[in-house]
């Protein structure tokens, strides 16, 4: 089977993920924008970690379970069937919404609006998925048991995720990083530039400015916040050598 079966194909952000994870750090901050595929990107990196290391133990975590289990948990189930890997019977606990690999490793998804969970528990990989909602001390009691942590974020404005960049963690992403995404949806994002800005550049209305700074660039929105960089560097082992279906 060639590369181009796949619905699910490796990605500029992918690959720009995958290198940032070679990186000796503990916890790793991926920023982006509308369409950027960064969450598509870290599944699939986390899909393969399992499926190639035996018993490693991957939580992937957000602010509540229900709302994943129509995102995330989703976007998991398609990528696994597309690679021919997703065993609904015997791997898939739906009752746990955990997947269960046949070499001992398994990725579960856990809402942090449960009571008490993550508190005690220690993974491999801690993912938090739209980390600007969830609350810093609920991230805490998790995070700070795992070997590796990675956090994404849509960045509508300053949150506690940008103090844990540095230099060598911390990755920004826009949706020319995704070459998959639909035209529909790329021409809904050029739209925010030509609401926002003249021709010469100059600002027309700040409000679509901010949208198209936002989500078509991927930056922090000028109005609400500012990305910090600097602070101290962890230490880390490298991560994995990405290794995708064929």
């Amino acid at each position: 089977m060639t590369n181009s079966d796949f619905t699910y194909k490796p990605t500029t952000a992918l690959y720009k993920i995958k290198n940032l994870l070679k990186n000796k750090e503990k916890t790793f901050v991926i920023q982006g924008g509308q369409g950027a595929g960064k969450t598509i990107s870290i599944l699939m990196i986390l899909i393969d970690y399992c499926y190639r290391n035996e018993n490693k133990e991957v939580s992937i975590i957000s602010d509540e379970l229900a709302k994943m289990k129509r995102t995330v948990v989703l976007d998991f189930q398609k990528i696994m069937r597309d690679w021919n890997m997703f065993n609904s019977v015997g791997n898939w606990n739906k009752s746990e919404s955990k997947y269960y690999f046949d070499n001992g490793s398994f990725i579960e998804f856990l809402g942090l609006d449960l009571h008490d969970v993550g508190k005690g528990m220690r993974r491999d990989i801690v993912y938090t998925n739209e980390a600007n909602k969830v609350k810093q001390e609920s991230y805490r009691q998790v995070a700070s048991r795992a070997n590796l942590s990675i956090i994404d974020f849509n960045p509508d404005g300053y949150f506690w995720g940008t103090e844990l960049i540095n230099e060598n963690n911390f990755i920004q992403l826009t949706f020319k990083d995704n070459e998959y995404l639909g035209q529909g949806e790329v021409d809904s994002i050029l739209d925010y530039f030509e609401k926002g800005y003249y021709d010469d550049g100059t600002v027309k209305n700040e409000y679509w400015a901010n949208v198209w700074r936002v989500y078509g660039l991927g930056e922090v929105g000028s109005v609400e916040g500012r990305i910090l960089t600097h602070f101290k560097q962890n230490t880390f082992r490298d991560f994995i050598q990405l290794n995708l279906p064929e």
